[in-house]
C-alpha cells in the first residue's frame, strides 16, 4: 500500500484556512535539526523503497533516531539507528552531516534482477544534507555512500552513491507532506548480492509524510 490514497484523503478532509503558511518544524530529508525536545515520524513510499523512521532531538545541533527501510523491487532490508548533527548555518540554509549504521538483510527475489542472492550482514551510511525553508515548503538535497559487509559465500562487499532532492509542504501545523527523487549507483564484490551485475544503477522517487510528535 502507498501513501498515496492517504495523501489524498488528507488533503480532501483538510480546511485550508487551517493550512499554516509556511513550515513549522524540520524535516528530516535535509540538514535542518529538530531541536531539544522535538520529534517526529517520517514515511515514505513509492518506487522501490518503504520506510518508516523515527528522530528526535538530542541537543539543539543533533538528532537520533531509528529506521527501517524495504526495497521491494530488490527485497533488500535495512534496520538499524540513525543520527543528525549540524555543521554549518547561514540564515535559512541548514548543512548537516548524518550517517545510519544497522543490520542490512537481501531475501534473494531475482524477479527484477537474475544477480540477487540472499545474504546477511551489516551497513554503514554516511552522508551530507542541506535544506532551505521557504514560505511554502522545505527544499532538501542529500548525499549518501552506504557501504554493506556481507556475510554469505565467503563474505562480500558493496559500496554505493547515491543523491536525492526533496521538497516538503505544510498541510497541518504538525503535518508535512511531499516527495522525494533521486537515484545512484552500487558497486559490489566478492560473494555480496549483484556482484555479477556490478555497477549497477537505482532510481527513487517517493511520496513522503511527516508527523510531528513533540
Amino acid at each position: 500500500m502507498t501513501l498515496a490514497p492517504l495523501l489524498a484523503v488528507a488533503l480532501a478532509a483538510a480546511d485550508v484556512s487551517s493550512i499554516p503558511s509556511e513550515p513549522q518544524f524540520a524535516s528530516l530529508q535535509g540538514g535542518e535539526t529538530l531541536g531539544v525536545g522535538g520529534s517526529e515520524a517520517v514515511f515514505s513510499a513509492g518506487f522501490s523503497t518503504l520506510s518508516a523512521s523515527y528522530a528526535q532531538g538530542l541537543s539543539n545541533v543533533a538528532d537520533y533516531g531509528l529506521q527501517l527501510e524495504y526495497d521491494w523491487l530488490t527485497t533488500e532490508l535495512f534496520a538499524g539507528g540513525l543520527y543528525r548533527q549540524l555543521t554549518w548555518r547561514f540564515g535559512g540554509i541548514f548543512v548537516s552531516w548524518r550517517a545510519r549504521a544497522g543490520l542490512y538483510a537481501d531475501f534473494g527475489s531475482t524477479w527484477a534482477v537474475d544477480s540477487n542472492n540472499s545474504d546477511v550482514g551489516v551497513q554503514f551510511t554516511p552522508g551530507l544534507a542541506l535544506s532551505r525553508r521557504f514560505s511554502r515548503g522545505i527544499l532538501s538535497v542529500a548525499g549518501d555512500v552506504p557501504f554493506d559487509v556481507t556475510f554469505s559465500r565467503g563474505a562480500g562487499f558493496a559500496v554505493g552513491a547515491r543523491g536525492s532532492v526533496a521538497f516538503e509542504t505544510p498541510l497541518w501545523s504538525d503535518l508535512l507532506v511531499g516527495a522525494r527523487a533521486g537515484g545512484g549507483g552500487l558497486w559490489s564484490t566478492g560473494g555480496a548480492p549483484f556482484t555479477n551485475d556490478s555497477p549497477r544503477g537505482f532510481l527513487d522517487f517517493s511520496l513522503l509524510l511527516t508527523y510531528r510528535l513533540l
